[in-house]
């Protein structure tokens, strides 16, 4: 969820069949993403869905296994860094299960995205290089060590604290909206870690404010309205906040005769959660957290 910039040169297609690598590592690999029963994809029957729908939800399923592999990259880079900084093993151990999830949920929205329009179609669809949202992590010694603080903080407030509290509630939602049993399975089993990757943000936090300095913790304010604007023009999906005035947001199961749907929210219905999950969860947790969050919302578009 969280906006991502640009790729060095010569970055490839992780998820291409043709990149893969068999042997130990692959074994390595299913025996992770596996740990849980593998949604039944075989299940799936594409010829009782138009094309035209089938395409639509492959295109949302395979942006969306870029955005888990982009994560995979955010979270081994803050990895990395409060490794360096000898952050707890607690905290590290806890991020190493981020990101072999993160890998996971890559591979399940990959398999359904295939299951969707088949293998060839799926490789088809456009998958841009991903880099870092962030600029690199300050190097050196023992002395950076508190600016390599200050942009683990960037990173955990953005990528986790807003990116993962966001991801929830819209795939709850998905799980609601959802028709067939198998993307729902592969929905259910992603959100079954997402409550993990919401919470672990917020206690990373925690731990860390205290160790920022004081110009440090001002300036992570500052981000805090420039990051709240930056994902506002990503989720809002062209939908003004003014246009959702005395609207309600209803999410239930479909009826029986209700049109089908494979795994896709549309863009009222996607902004209207993204506002809600603002005002009713992450403000209020960065106010218990000592921000000024109310006015990092206000500023958001002039910081």
């Amino acid at each position: 969820m969280t906006p991502r910039g640009p790729a060095p040169d010569g970055a490839c297609t992780p998820l291409h069949p043709t990149q893969r690598i068999v042997g130990p590592l692959a074994q390595m690999h299913r025996a992770q993403i596996e740990r849980a029963q593998w949604p039944e994809f075989e299940r799936f029957d594409a010829a009782r869905y138009d094309p035209e729908l089938r395409h639509q939800a492959a295109r949302n399923w395979w942006f969306r296994a870029r955005q888990e592999y982009g994560s995979v990259l955010e979270f081994s880079a803050l990895l990395h860094a409060l490794t360096r900084v000898g952050a707890p093993i607690e905290l590290t151990g806890a991020l190493g299960r981020l990101i072999t999830d993160e890998a996971r949920h890559a591979e399940l929205c990959r398999a359904m995205t295939v299951a969707l329009v088949g293998e060839e179609r799926a490789l088809s669809l456009p998958w841009e290089p991903i880099g870092m949202p962030y600029p690199p992590a300050p190097q050196g010694g023992a002395e950076s060590a508190p600016e390599v603080l200050a942009w683990a903080a960037d990173v955990l407030l953005t990528s986790c604290c807003i990116g993962e509290a966001v991801s929830r509630p819209i795939y709850d939602a998905l799980i609601a909206v959802t028709t067939d049993a198998v993307p729902r399975d592969v929905v259910r089993q992603i959100l079954r870690d997402e409550h993990l990757h919401a919470s672990f943000g917020w206690y990373a936090l925690e731990w860390l404010l205290p160790r920022l300095g004081g110009p440090a913790r001002a300036q992570l304010d500052r981000v805090l309205a420039v990051r709240l604007g930056s994902f506002e023009r990503t989720c809002s999906a062209g939908v003004a906040l003014a246009d959702l005035v005395d609207k309600e947001l209803v999410i239930e199961p479909p009826a029986e005769d209700a049109a089908p749907n494979l795994g896709t929210l549309g863009a009222e219905a996607f902004a209207m959660i993204f506002y809600a999950t603002i005002e009713h969860d992450i403000l209020p947790r960065f106010e218990a957290l000592g921000f000024d969050a109310l006015r990092a919302w206000r500023t958001r578009h002039t910081e």
